[in-house]
């Protein structure tokens, strides 16, 4: 019985030690990642450089969103996915994507706003795909009529296809 009891103890372990990570150690892989790549990437000349050591950090935080999607971590891991594509990678494509998933999967959270501005802001400024950017500036004017950006979403609208001479 005592070897029994030594081979399921065992066994136990050895499945602890291969269970899947958590949302949490994912998201706490991904911070300590991300505040790692902050820290080196200022001391980078080249941007691209830069931008791929934000990739761990975008995949725990992938993770943490494909993995636990009812997470209450999976909206701030997708915002991070976002925000990561966009101000690190410079990746207007992929942060519109992740940008609009958050947008579309928490409409009525406090970063849902800005988050929809982006898409158009993005689509306007840096794709120059004026029909998308309109669809999504409109989106955000009828979801977000009174928040602090309406004024800038409306300014955007109205500049779409506008040289900087006709503003």
């Amino acid at each position: 019985m005592n070897r029994l009891g030594a081979l399921i103890l065992a066994l136990l372990l050895v499945l602890a030690g291969c269970s899947k990570p958590s949302a949490n150690d994912y998201f706490s892989k991904a911070e300590q990642q991300y505040k790692a790549a902050t820290n080196v990437a200022d001391t980078l000349h080249s941007r691209e450089a830069a931008g791929k050591l934000f990739e761990p950090a975008l995949e725990n935080y992938g993770k943490v969103v494909s993995e636990y999607p009812n997470d209450p971590l999976a909206e701030r891991a997708l915002l991070m996915v976002a925000t990561i594509r966009n101000n690190e990678m410079r990746d207007p494509e992929q942060a519109i994507e992740s940008y609009k998933l958050y947008a579309d999967r928490y409409p009525d959270s406090k970063d849902a706003p800005v988050a929809t501005f982006l898409v158009g802001y993005l689509y306007h400024n840096n794709l120059q795909q004026l029909d998308s950017a309109s669809a999504w500036y409109k989106r955000f004017l009828e979801r977000y009529p009174q928040h602090d950006m309406a004024a800038s979403a409306q300014f955007e609208l109205n500049s779409l296809g506008k040289s900087p001479d006709e503003l």
